[in-house]
């Protein structure tokens, strides 16, 4: 076994390879268990953002990451004159979901990457729901030594209510649990109208740092993005950065799983993306909610690869 509760897939079928136009799609093949500078997760499950109200669809993000895959995303970054062909990096499949039972896929979950983390410098994971980022930050290490940035239109501290678990509660969970200090937490790109005060308040009342919308937006984002991580990185050793894809503007991001009127642009995704992958103690990289049902044209689908490209790059060119 490849790791426990590791469902490994069947890429779909990729053109031949051609050594003069180098692709992710070259790259991203089956993991044979070997270790890897960075492995691929998917996340098939939607059970949580059913269940806080979202729309259905986002377990069906990973299959639509790949078939994206296929058609976009060189290993050529031209903005850096970079070129990540070298990198080790693998799909290791889906971690096992069970159907209606968010608690039990969340085990799952933490077990699996777990155990890839042993195997891996860095993990990429697309998902699925953002609830299971209590997993996968779970799986990382103990609170005390793990950080992350929650690129996100949404705070995601909502209380678990009749033990329901949903998309909008994995921070509040983690840090009830005391399994992520609330300083360790950064807020960033909170849109407005969509978080309630007493959700801001919370959030702050437990020491984290909340930037909004039109904070990264005067700040920048790569800029913000990278100062973060170096202050997170002077109290963990392990880092995460985990971005909704609902965080982005509609226009760009239709297929997610709570489209927003105003928010983030590609260009600005693609420099987070960047200072992740730039910053070594970054151990964890999420796309969550990829909702492939609700996409136009996969746009959605193809901004993941984009920034997928982008945090690759980040991770050669902090390689050297």
């Amino acid at each position: 076994m490849l790791a426990p509760h590791l469902v490994p897939t069947r890429p779909p079928a990729a053109p031949p390879a051609d050594p003069l136009d180098s692709r992710l799609r070259d790259r991203l093949r089956p993991w044979d268990g070997t270790p890897r500078e960075v492995l691929f997760l998917g996340i098939p499950s939607d059970d949580g953002v059913v269940a806080g109200g979202g729309r259905a669809g986002a377990a069906e993000g990973p299959r639509a990451f790949r078939e994206a895959v296929l058609r976009y995303g060189t290993t050529w970054d031209a903005e850096h004159e970079l070129d990540w062909s070298d990198l080790t990096v693998a799909d290791a499949g889906d971690a096992e979901v069970v159907a209606g039972d968010v608690a039990t896929t969340h085990d799952h979950v933490t077990a699996c990457a777990a155990s890839l983390f042993e195997r891996c410098d860095r993990l990429v994971v697309v998902g699925g729901g953002n609830d299971a980022t209590f997993a996968t930050l779970r799986a990382l290490g103990p609170g005390t030594a793990t950080a992350v940035i929650n690129v996100d239109a949404h705070l995601d501290v909502r209380r678990v209510i009749d033990g329901r678990i949903t998309s909008g509660t994995p921070y509040r969970r983690l840090i009830e649990e005391h399994r992520l200090p609330g300083r360790n937490l950064v807020e960033f790109a909170a849109h407005p109208h969509v978080n309630s005060r007493s959700h801001h308040d919370w959030v702050r009342s437990r020491g984290a740092a909340c930037h909004t919308l039109d904070a990264v937006r005067s700040a920048g984002a790569g800029t913000l993005t990278a100062r973060e991580l170096d202050r997170l990185s002077l109290a963990a050793p392990k880092l995460a950065v985990s971005i909704d894809l609902d965080v982005f503007a509609a226009a760009y991001a239709p297929g997610v799983s709570a489209p927003g009127v105003d928010g983030l642009t590609p260009e600005e995704g693609r420099q987070i993306a960047w200072a992740a992958g730039l910053q070594r103690r970054v151990r964890l990289f999420e796309l969550v909610e990829l909702s492939p049902p609700h996409d136009l044209d996969g746009r959605t689908a193809r901004l993941a690869v984009m920034l997928a490209c982008s945090f690759l790059a980040g991770v050669a060119a902090a390689r050297g």
